[in-house]
């Protein structure tokens, strides 16, 4: 059951429905049987196609049971898709225009009194054979079901790279974004045939004297989170990434690159549905299911990706974790948006290997460890706001001899675990290498809350 989309770039789009689709003249052809069962039938699977292409831009819709017959009734109206009759009665209402092998002779056709696709179908098939060719009397076959139709399936580009030229010289970035929209709406039909997700995208521009030289312009990479075809998410980004471009020169032509893809993960319906919409927001994460997790995952990272746009990407950090026994490198600051993108099963693996010490580990880490005084009268005694007391120790670290020449060099300390009257609970060190003077090789790390 062919069903009609009158926009090309749909075609994309259309394959997250079904391995089967074509372009036949103006229009996009899909055959949906096959997938019927995947979508809850016929019924709802129309229902979902035609809602989702009248978002992309759709003109026109219709099904039939013969791709032809479905153009040309796209071509007149859009048709109901509970609409019971015959294919031969629904089509030989429509008027001539509407089948691209019979239009090429509607004037001459018309001053014979021919005005629907029935009139046409009245006269004797041997004299409109020989009058107008036998693709006359073929398309007339081929729509009404009487001979095969045949088709050239769209396969998809292995790269997105689409180019818009601007009906008019653009002088400000912001305002490359309606023109953007329409490549980034192109994006995002692409991605859905593809069943994947972009994680970086290029915006590329030329100015109007140097249209023929691709050199000769500018270009903007935006990165996300997460992996996404969401077009609402995609175009709100842009406009934020817009905002911080500053054009050289008026602008006449665009162009849109897909970076880097992944495939998105398939939302699965649990058998039994044990939380109701309403309260996943008020559970706990462990909870909520897999689709609420994700959802709630992507509108964390779509913040993040705002903020760090407006803010900068150094400004907006989260912890990490390596796997170093120096206090100092065991957590490095990383931008938020590219340390949260990193897959679930990635953060697992890194979880694994990189396990802290057995050893209690201080909240507050010193930027730079304090050198700490002595206490002469009862030998060498750290002092930090009183006499210290050793709880726990020594747990010696030995590392840092990969990192030779750089302000983290090899260190070899005695970590303890210290107690002050005033400050509370410390992590201090010593130093094990010599040192030619008397300072103290005592040293403040952090502090315990």
């Amino acid at each position: 059951m062919p069903l009609v989309l009158d926009a090309m770039h749909l075609a994309w789009w259309a394959l997250q429905f079904t391995p089967r689709v074509a372009c036949l003249e103006d229009a996009v052809v899909l055959e949906v049987h096959a997938s019927e069962r995947l979508f809850g039938g016929a019924m709802m699977l129309g229902q979902r196609i035609v809602h989702e292409a009248q978002a992309h831009g759709a003109l026109s819709w219709a099904h039939a049971t013969t791709a032809l017959g479905a153009v040309a009734l796209a071509r007149h109206t859009a048709e109901p898709l509970d609409d019971g009759a015959h294919i031969a009665e629904r089509l030989d209402k429509l008027p001539l225009k509407t089948l691209t092998g019979v239009a090429a002779h509607e004037h001459t056709l018309s001053r014979l009194g021919c005005r629907t696709l029935a009139d046409v179908r009245a006269l004797p098939r041997g004299g409109l054979s020989r009058r107008f060719g036998a693709n006359l009397v073929h398309a007339l076959d081929q729509a009404y079901g009487r001979a095969p139709e045949t088709f050239e399936w769209l396969t998809l580009p292995a790269v997105f790279d689409a180019r818009l030229e601007l009906p008019g010289r653009v002088e400000s970035a912001p305002a490359l974004l309606f023109a953007a929209s329409r490549l980034l709406q192109q994006l995002c039909a692409w991605l859905a045939g593809r069943q994947a997700g972009i994680m970086a995208f290029t915006l590329k521009w030329l100015h109007a004297w140097h249209r023929r030289d691709e050199h000769k312009g500018g270009e903007w990479t935006v990165r996300l989170g997460s992996p996404t075809r969401d077009y609402t998410r995609l175009s709100r980004l842009l406009a934020e990434h817009l905002q911080r471009i500053q054009l050289s020169a008026p602008v006449s032509d665009i162009s849109l690159h897909a970076d880097e893809i992944e495939a998105l993960p398939l939302n699965s319906q649990q058998l039994f549905q044990e939380h109701r919409e309403d309260q996943l927001s008020a559970a706990p994460d462990a909870l909520l299911t897999p689709a609420a997790q994700r959802a709630q995952r992507d509108a964390l990272l779509a913040l993040l990706e705002k903020l760090s746009v407006r803010l900068g990407p150094e400004r907006v950090l989260q912890a990490q974790v390596h796997a170093d026994h120096r206090l100092e490198c065991a957590q490095q600051w990383q931008a938020a948006v590219e340390r949260l993108s990193v897959k679930s099963n990635q953060l697992a693996h890194l979880t694994r290997q990189q396990l802290l010490a057995d050893t209690p580990q201080p909240c507050w880490v010193l930027a730079e460890p304090l050198p700490l005084a002595l206490d002469r009268t009862w030998g060498q005694h750290p002092l930090y706001q009183g006499r210290l007391t050793l709880l726990a120790g020594p747990h010696r670290i030995e590392a840092g001899w990969w990192d030779a020449g750089t302000h983290h060099d090899r260190v070899t300390r005695d970590y303890y675990l210290a107690s002050s009257p005033q400050a509370g609970l410390l992590w201090i060190y010593k130093r094990q290498q010599a040192v030619d003077d008397m300072r103290s090789p005592w040293y403040l790390h952090g502090f315990f809350a």
